[in-house]
């Protein structure tokens, strides 16, 4: 087990006042593995030639489905890797264990990368699996219209998190300014299940839920104010994250992470895998209704890019919306923040384009 893994005092401190726009990167893990929060560390005995990693997300929504069905059928073995997946509660977590080492990669939001490329972090972006937004913004039953907003509280994951920005994104395409209109962003730490719990209590009257969950919600009842993926919004996220000093010390983790999971792609825009990637998404996502994993798979099978580039032009995209929160950002240089060394390789060999041959 990882050094900082072992700590059994102290706390996490990483500063969470975005306008601060700085991380704090010392590391102490209290009471995560006691509450829960990681999974296990015991793994069988690894085959010879097998590099052991650890992968880390905070995402549990089906935007994580080609981790779920790469890990499923052995897609990480079969690329040289012994991983180990940790599920932390927060992105900046997982920021802090690449820095401290303790984490190979990490499948964060791009908000995260270009916050850390402003305090001069060594991290660096390797993959964009989604720039398609599919997401919604959903409400309490009781508001029906955007004037309905003034005063109320939004839930978010972190202040520049992907649920933060899409919130921003979803207020703008309703003309709706959230200084004005007295919006209240609140953050609900860990996974977008937090955040429809407290949709559901009404600890919160609105937050952005990721495809078909957005549309199971609103067919439960919860107002859709607003849908990013009609609205034909593109943005960098769910990004493959790393250091440059693993990708430099460790290039045949970072490409058979990279190998893994477009494979795991490229099985999930087939067809003949809909029973396989149904099944996942039910047991990940809890989802009992048949009538719900159908709509979770035809969102899945749609949102991947297959060649999951991270373009200059999509992060300089992110950097404007950044911005907004904190005119800091205007100083990070994100092209600094980009590595496409990895997928270049990939897709010069003819490895993308071998895994569709057959579709």
């Amino acid at each position: 087990m990882p050094r900082a893994l072992r700590r059994a005092r102290g706390e996490v401190t990483a500063v969470t006042n975005w306008p601060a726009a700085r991380f704090c990167w010392r590391l102490t893990f209290i009471g995560i593995a006691s509450l829960g929060l990681l999974l296990p560390f015991i793994a069988p005995r690894r085959a010879v030639g097998q590099i052991k990693s650890n992968l880390s997300s905070s995402v549990t929504s089906e935007s994580m489905t080609h981790v779920w069905v790469a890990r499923d059928r052995g897609l990480f073995k079969k690329y040289g890797l012994d991983m180990q997946f940790i599920l932390m509660p927060r992105n900046p977590l997982a920021i802090a264990a690449l820095l401290a080492g303790e984490i190979d990669a990490a499948i964060v939001g791009p908000g995260h990368l270009v916050n850390a490329g402003l305090s001069g972090a060594d991290v660096i972006g390797i993959a964009n699996f989604n720039q398609k937004l599919d997401f919604r913004l959903n409400t309490r039953p009781e508001i029906k219209k955007p004037e309905d907003l003034h005063g109320k509280r939004i839930a978010i994951s972190g202040p520049g998190s992907t649920s933060h920005l899409v919130t921003m994104l979803s207020l703008q395409g309703l003309s709706v300014d959230p200084i004005q209109s007295k919006i209240a962003f609140l953050t609900i730490p860990g996974t977008e299940m937090n955040r429809r719990l407290a949709l559901e209590s009404g600890s919160v009257d609105a937050t952005t839920l990721r495809g078909a969950m957005g549309d199971l919600y609103a067919n439960k009842g919860y107002t859709l104010l607003y849908n990013l993926k009609a609205a034909g919004v593109t943005l960098p996220q769910n990004m493959l994250v790393t250091t440059r000093r693993t990708a430099a010390t460790k290039p045949a983790v970072i490409e058979g992470y990279l190998k893994a999971t477009i494979e795991a792609i490229a099985m999930i825009s087939d067809p003949a895998n809909k029973e396989l990637v149904s099944r996942l998404l039910a047991s990940n996502l809890r989802l009992s209704n048949p009538a719900d994993v159908e709509e979770s798979y035809q969102a899945v099978i749609s949102n991947y890019e297959r060649a999951p580039h991270t373009t200059l032009e999509g992060m300089k995209r992110l950097q404007k919306l950044l911005i907004q929160l904190n005119p800091k950002i205007a100083e990070v240089r994100v092209e600094s923040l980009i590595d496409n060394s990895f997928m270049n390789k990939l897709e010069s060999s003819g490895f993308i384009q071998s895994l569709y041959k057959k579709n």
